[in-house]
């Protein structure tokens, strides 16, 4: 779980002052002495003179006289919302070991005073619920944070929505940390269902009622487990007057995935526990309009199996048939992610009526080889929603990049003996597995489909992101939720 620290309005004199500094002249100086003393800003104007410090975007200078240290950092005057963060990652390991700290917040740079707080809140996440022997000073120490804002800079609606959106991507990491004898697909779906104190609506579909309500790929995919498959419907209303929906957002969520009879090898099955970061991440996001008390109307699917080897398992050979009446050949039992969002969506368009509807999902390694986590794969049909969707991407730090699945690629999951076939041939896996897709939401549903591939996980952490589940998406897509204007 993340430390747990208190943000408070006041001026306290802490154990570390932090201050990000765009230009050191006379005026900052008076400036930060109205907050503090003279006597502090005559110290950090001494040092910054004797120390020939040059203010360049992430250069750091710290100042310990033994009973409060000053870190200053350089950041640039047109600082983005990602940088930002990663600046705010920076306060908290100059400040962890330390109890309370300060931290100044100029009025050039006080609109990016959020992004420094959720860049502090997420750098602050560690998942150590399972270590028995972590040594004392291997915990954070920080108890207290003061964010001291010039008059005119305190945005409290910013500084809570940065504290619900981190809560929502420590639990989308949450559930993608947990390893899979725990996060079973029962867990997982009664883990959504305690969201409902914060007003969500959360239905649940079992295995008596799975193929009935549409979800029969999904049940084939669980069928080999022990572990057997659910299905989650979450809704938020923040607009209860109104019947439709301003968004259905659609998730994978395999807790683990063995390939099935088509047998993954060793290194293959080393972060399938994290196959079910789409799903994660959608349930997050919601979980961040509960917070927020949000006006707009979300909901959200997800279908979570494991997909194991068994007597029951499904084959290579078989042929399946969807809720939408359309019968699919299975060519590989490795792909079963889109057998389980093909139920989702189609369910999404037809039970909830959507009208626009983005899904995410850890979906073809072609995805993840391509672009290493540095970008998820977008497909859209709809071009004004593939540019709101890169703009919040762009703006969020978990970028996008759009692939192409025009209608001449459609042919390509063609199949002999059935309407469609889980896997194509000719073409990038995650082109096809786009059209596959593409077979169960109608043409006139605005709708895309976000290959997180790659981006759920990571073996080196960077700033604001740990390693093992990144909770990748929960930002993107809350970010993208801001531009929404309700139906």
């Amino acid at each position: 779980m993340a430390e747990n620290f208190t943000l408070v309005e006041k001026n306290d004199k802490a154990d570390i002052l932090i201050v990000p500094l765009i230009k050191a002249n006379d005026d900052f100086f008076e400036r930060l002495a109205k907050f503090f003393s003279k006597e502090t800003a005559d110290r950090l104007k001494r040092g910054i003179q004797n120390r020939k410090f040059s203010v360049k975007p992430n250069a750091v200078l710290e100042l310990d006289d033994g009973e409060r240290t000053i870190a200053v950092v350089g950041v640039s005057r047109g600082l983005s919302a990602a940088e930002a963060l990663e600046t705010g990652a920076f306060f908290f390991r100059q400040a962890k070991k330390l109890c309370q700290a300060d931290v100044f917040i100029p009025k050039e740079v006080s609109s990016r005073a959020a992004e420094f707080l959720l860049g502090m809140e997420l750098e602050a996440y560690s998942f150590d619920k399972y270590k028995t022997k972590k040594k004392s000073e291997e915990f954070s120490q920080l108890e207290q944070v003061c964010f001291c804002f010039e008059e005119g800079g305190f945005n409290p609606r910013k500084l809570e929505e940065a504290r619900a959106l981190a809560a929502g991507v420590r639990y989308a990491r949450d559930l993608g940390n947990e390893p899979p004898n725990v996060l079973t697909p029962e867990a997982f779906a009664e883990d959504v269902r305690r969201l409902e104190y914060l007003g969500l609506e959360v239905e649940v579909f079992e295995p008596g009622n799975l193929a009935e309500n549409g979800f029969s790929m999904l049940s084939a995919v669980g069928a080999a487990s022990t572990h057997s498959p659910r299905a989650v419907v979450a809704k938020w209303k923040g607009a209860p007057s109104r019947k439709d929906y301003d968004l259905v957002l659609v998730g994978k969520g395999i807790t683990f995935d063995a390939g099935g009879i088509n047998l993954k090898t060793a290194a293959g099955l080393k972060d399938m526990k994290v196959d079910m970061g789409g799903a994660a991440a959608v349930i997050a996001a919601l979980k961040v309009q509960a917070l927020l008390k949000s006006k707009l109307n979300v909901a959200v699917v997800v279908g979570l199996a494991e997909n194991a080897l068994g007597s029951q398992a499904y084959r290579p050979g078989d042929i399946l048939t969807s809720a939408s009446g359309q019968t699919v050949e299975i060519a590989n039992t490795d792909a079963e992610g889109r057998l389980a969002l093909a139920d989702c969506l189609w369910y999404a368009a037809t039970k909830l009526k959507a009208s626009r509807i983005v899904d995410l999902a850890t979906l073809t390694g072609a995805s993840a080889n391509v672009f290493r986590g540095h970008y998820a794969s977008i497909f859209c049909r709809d071009e004004a929603l593939a540019e709101a969707l890169t703009k919040a991407g762009a703006v969020s730090g978990e970028k996008l990049w759009p692939l192409p699945f025009d209608r001449e690629f459609d042919k390509m999951v063609d199949s002999e003996i059935a309407d469609v076939k889980q896997i194509g041939q000719g073409m990038n896996g995650s082109t096809l597995a786009a059209c596959f897709l593409q077979r169960f939401v109608k043409d006139k549903i605005s709708w895309a489909h976000l290959d997180i591939a790659g981006c759920e996980t990571l073996e080196k952490a960077r700033p604001a992101v740990p390693s093992g589940a990144t909770g990748f998406g929960v930002r993107l897509l809350c970010e993208y939720m801001k531009s929404l204007k309700p139906f």
